[in-house]
């Protein structure tokens, strides 16, 4: 991972920090993670453990490809059929995934 990638990265943790209204010792704490480490991972000397990672993401309440990336779904344009799926007992989840997958699938082939 070059520094230029750390830097971005930490950039976008202190950002993320930042709207969630935390210090680095508020994040610490939640994610049992000390303050100087969040500090190394914003300033793009240390970079997380897959399981960091998790927590921090959980905590903050975003994407881990937001993290790596700067890249996440756009929810608001989503929402509508979100909150549709939502509706729906658990026990659909696999039959619906599927569906999806295949619309998703057939769409891409429309579209080449």
């Amino acid at each position: 991972m070059t520094d230029t990638t750390k830097a971005q990265i930490g950039g976008r943790l202190r950002e993320r920090r930042e709207q969630a209204g935390y210090t680095r010792e508020k994040l610490g704490e939640l994610c049992a993670l000390s303050p100087r480490f969040i500090a190394n991972i914003e300033l793009g000397d240390s970079t997380f453990s897959l399981d960091s990672l998790m927590t921090v993401c959980r905590v903050l309440s975003c994407s881990s490809d937001y993290l790596l990336f700067g890249s996440s779904i756009d929810a608001g344009a989503w929402a509508e059929p979100i909150a549709k799926l939502q509706q729906l007992d658990l026990k659909f989840q696999e039959p619906v995934s599927k569906t999806i997958q295949g619309l998703i699938e057939t769409i891409i082939k429309a579209e080449q």
